[in-house]
């Protein structure tokens, strides 16, 4: 017999439709006092936090020890992945020892998060943070630029001679048709209006440029066991999650038209969260090999399901869109 949720008065983000309480819980991170609930939609699906919290109660959120502020160290690319860029991604200007014909062989498998190139492009980050990105992005021969609302965070990244607008992306006023791609990794579910966050990419792309989203995925085989312990509801910093429908629903929404929707996983996310579920202390389960090589029957089967913890997408602005923001 199913329980029916009680409704929640605060519409959904992604579609404007109504939502029932989904889950209540806490900080399982940072330890924030408090709890915080959830509401999901019973049109598009989209879980969303209900009541959704101010600009003020949002940043609150972020301290300035946040991981992903700090500067990290820049990436270093290997053979492989300089072969699968150069075969399947267009950087013809990257050297490798591998042969194309084995480089794009294992594209197929390995290195699919990959931006193509379009040849010392305009690129854009939204949240930025430390910059490691950006600087990878640059030494792959794009002009990037970032955008983060983290003091901080925004004071290393020009440090390492980066061009970053401090704030939001709706302040930075970019001109239309500016970038040929603007990227927005595990961004877009720290946003409490996505639609205008999608409008805002969609005006500021070129015709024909691209959308990257990397972001949790709703409908993952892990969310299912662990629930409310599952490591990517990232309570309360995550406010909506999305399931690869309603994400494409969302983009097309602002004009977009999808080249790429997939879920992806890695042992840590489902070591996270067996370490949230069963309170582990002392050395994560994601540092022991034993616990690492379990965890790859799950990162299998939730990828064979389509249900992996991870959405990656790339949506594509249409090369007949002119500059005009859709209606």
């Amino acid at each position: 017999m199913s329980v029916s949720r009680p409704t929640v008065s605060e519409p959904c983000p992604v579609c404007g439709g109504s939502g029932s309480h989904a889950y209540t819980g806490r900080d399982l991170l940072m330890h924030l006092p408090g709890e915080f609930s959830y509401a999901e939609c019973g049109d598009c699906g989209a879980v969303y936090q209900a009541p959704m919290p101010d600009a003020q109660r949002i940043a609150s959120f972020y301290p300035d020890d946040y991981q992903p502020y700090r500067p990290g160290r820049e990436k270093r690319r290997s053979a492989l992945e300089r072969a699968v860029l150069r075969s399947r991604y267009g950087y013809a200007h990257l050297d490798s020892g591998f042969p194309r014909w084995l480089a794009g062989i294992l594209g197929a498998f390995v290195h699919r998060h990959a931006v193509p190139f379009t040849g010392s492009g305009r690129l854009l980050d939204v949240g930025c943070g430390g910059g490691k990105y950006l600087r990878s992005m640059r030494a792959l021969g794009w002009e990037p630029e970032g955008v983060e609302f983290n003091r901080s965070a925004v004071e290393t990244c020009r440090a390492a001679g980066l061009k970053v607008f401090q704030g939001e992306l709706s302040e930075a006023g970019f001109p239309d048709g500016h970038f040929d791609v603007v990227t927005a990794r595990h961004v877009i579910e720290h946003i409490p209006a996505p639609v205008d966050f999608v409008t805002e990419i969609h005006r500021i792309l070129k015709p024909g440029g691209l959308m990257v989203l990397m972001t949790p995925n709703s409908r993952a085989l892990g969310r299912g066991w662990f629930g409310v312990h599952w490591f990517a509801n990232d309570i309360p910093r995550h406010l909506v999650l999305f399931s690869p429908e309603n994400l494409a629903r969302l983009a097309g929404r602002a004009g977009f038209e999808p080249a790429v929707v997939r879920t992806s996983s890695t042992p840590k996310i489902v070591l996270n969260s067996w370490d949230y579920r069963f309170g582990v202390r002392g050395r994560p389960s994601k540092k022991r090999k034993l616990r690492r090589i379990l965890a790859r029957p799950y990162v299998a089967a939730s990828m064979l399901l389509g249900r992996g913890d991870e959405i990656f997408a790339i949506f594509r602005k249409p090369l007949d869109a002119g500059d005009a923001p859709p209606s």
